[in-house]
């Protein structure tokens, strides 16, 4: 009798380790599944940053009304790539350092940071034209 008890023992045991692996490694699984469709590649977004944001800084500059600063040309520009990407769940943060004019050149220091939920990625600038 003693010995099946202890077989019995030993069998419970060998079954919870086993019950414990196998809810391990599916709870692992189900983790990474969870992430893989959320993981995006911001690659893109800001390849369209980059070709677009100073032509819309520029066309601010150029076509607002005398006596507008360049900070106001630049928060214009920037409020409307960041609405438009908020609407695409996207975070994206414009921070002017400087903006100057010299003879007719402008030129912005600025740094930009964009952020997917699961990424963050920021880039200083210096744009001028």
């Amino acid at each position: 009798m003693r010995d099946q008890a202890q077989l019995l023992l030993v069998s419970g045991l060998l079954m919870s380790i086993t019950l414990i692996a196998v809810t391990s490694t599916i709870t692992h699984s189900v983790n990474l599944g969870n992430h893989q469709g959320e993981r995006h590649d911001i690659t893109p977004i800001i390849t369209s940053l980059e070709n677009s944001f100073s032509l819309a800084l520029e066309y601010e500059v150029l076509n607002a009304a005398d006596g507008v600063e360049l900070s106001m040309s630049f928060d214009t520009a920037t409020e409307e790539f960041e609405s438009i990407l908020a609407s695409r769940g996207y975070s994206l943060l414009y921070t002017l350092t400087s903006a100057t004019e010299s003879n007719g050149t402008h030129t912005f220091v600025y740094t930009y940071e964009l952020n997917d939920n699961t990424m963050s990625v920021s880039f200083d600038k210096l744009l001028t034209f």
